[in-house]
């Protein structure tokens, strides 16, 4: 019984609080620092995250003072899930890696790439991950089964849908880019866009279906849920915050995008299949995870 009691006690006390905390207060410094005026010339999106330097800046004390009230009132769910959507905001507001991802491994696109607006979303992101951590770590305390897991059994199979979601949403993209034109493609004609349109197709098709379906299983895991969860959330958030931002410019009288060449219509098509894309690779690699996990060292689920 002693252990058992004990048990909670060292999940609260985990290092994932404390470094939390620590990034909330470093990052929260250098948004300042970019907030009075210091901030470098980024090439990107004209900002390193989504959201403005002051918003960005209350955001850290909202994740520090989250954390803090979650570790004097370690059994509220309220503060739990506040914490889940704070690591979900970061993300979203760091939407632009996705591109950096891109522009690094695949320069010949004509992406800029720009490495100090890199370095910061993914800080960023680096907090979301403490943040979540931080709220898995105390909602597992609250569940009485086991200390270690959520006391859920692997599932014997797991629901195809995500996959196929995923799938349309990739096929609608490519039937948009078809109707006007793949020579209208923003992105330079040469071995990278070949390659990132292999890439394209593979990670549209192949890889949730993969998730899914019974070859899967012969892949290691890593190699699947590395970029089921990687593309899955980027897609989401990127394409998540620029259907918003869509919606946002039509309720000013403002274009619903930039002009680059493309009839608005097609933004309307192709921003919400790369939304339905990324949500079902998203849950997809969720589902692939559950059920290839080993079992828990604690109750053997």
């Amino acid at each position: 019984m002693a252990s058992i009691m004990e048990a909670p006690v060292r999940v609260a006390r985990s290092w994932v609080p404390t470094a939390a905390l620590v990034w909330a207060a470093a990052y929260g410094c250098l948004r300042v620092w970019f907030a009075t005026g210091n901030a470098p010339v980024w090439k990107l999106p004209g900002r390193d995250l989504l959201v403005p330097d002051w918003i960005a800046v209350a955001g850290c004390l909202v994740s520090a003072a989250g954390v803090i009230a979650l570790g004097r009132r370690p059994r509220s769910r309220a503060l739990i899930r506040l914490l889940w959507v704070l690591a979900a905001g970061w993300v979203a507001a760091a939407a632009f890696a996705l591109l950096d991802l891109v522009a690094g491994l695949l320069p010949g696109l004509g992406i800029p790439f720009d490495l100090l607006g890199m370095l910061s979303r993914f800080t960023a992101l680096g907090g979301a991950a403490l943040l979540g951590a931080t709220a898995l770590a105390y909602q597992r305390r609250l569940d009485p089964t086991c200390l270690r897991c959520t006391g859920r059994p692997r599932p014997t199979s797991i629901p195809t849908w995500p996959a196929w979601l995923a799938v349309v949403g990739c096929l609608t993209r490519l039937a948009a880019q078809a109707a006007v034109g793949f020579g209208s493609s923003p992105y330079d004609g040469n071995l990278s866009r070949i390659i990132f349109e292999g890439g394209f197709v593979l990670a549209g098709v192949a890889l949730p279906l993969l998730l899914v379906y019974r070859p899967g299983r012969f892949f290691p895991r890593w190699m699947l849920l590395l970029p089921g969860f990687g593309l899955g959330a980027g897609i989401t958030a990127y394409f998540g915050v620029g259907l918003l931002q869509m919606i946002g410019n039509v309720i000013q009288g403002k274009p619903a995008y930039d002009d680059v060449g493309l009839p608005e219509a097609f933004f309307w098509v192709a921003v919400p299949a790369y939304l339905l894309w990324g949500v079902g690779l998203t849950l997809a690699a969720y589902g692939y995870q559950r059920r290839t996990r080993k079992p828990c060292k604690g109750c053997g689920l």
